[in-house]
């Protein structure tokens, strides 16, 4: 959704840098901090999807129409999913973290495709794929196969 760290801790009334320290596993995630993680999500238009038949589990706009072409807001959720920080991420690309870091921040005027495609393909290696918007779904991120067929 665009949250910064800092953000979702308005948001949801956390202490500062909660989530700072929840994503650097210094920090437990308690079931009340995931439900409202969750909450919030879902109400801003997130929906959490199942495995199907060849893929695993993964998290989508509910509804088509969020226009994000460089995946500026599924990346981080990628990430998220592979549990990889930007510059892990980078490095498997081989790519400079400061592309990452500027596209998730939209702070570019243009973007190398070539480092897109390889930001892909590095996360695909990862098992997590990026999953096209539909008529009746948007645009999310999901595992390939699920964790078991790994």
């Amino acid at each position: 959704m665009g949250y910064t760290q800092t953000g979702i801790e308005e948001v949801l009334e956390l202490k500062k840098r909660s989530v700072y320290t929840l994503e650097a596993r210094r920090y437990k995630l308690t079931p009340r901090f995931a439900f409202l993680l969750k909450d919030k999500y879902e109400e801003a238009g997130v929906e959490f999807t199942d495995a199907g038949g060849s893929f695993g589990p993964g998290i989508r706009w509910r509804n088509p129409g969020k226009k994000d072409p460089f995946k500026r807001v599924l990346l981080p959720a990628a990430r998220g999913l592979a549990n990889l920080s930007q510059a892990q991420l980078a490095k498997i690309a081989d790519i400079d973290r400061n592309f990452i870091a500027r596209l998730e921040q939209d702070d570019f005027d243009s973007v190398d495709m070539k480092k897109l495609a390889r930001l892909e393909e590095a996360l695909r290696v990862q098992n997590v794929e990026f999953v096209s918007e539909t008529s009746t779904s948007g645009a999310g991120v999901r595992w390939i196969r699920t964790i078991d067929d790994s």
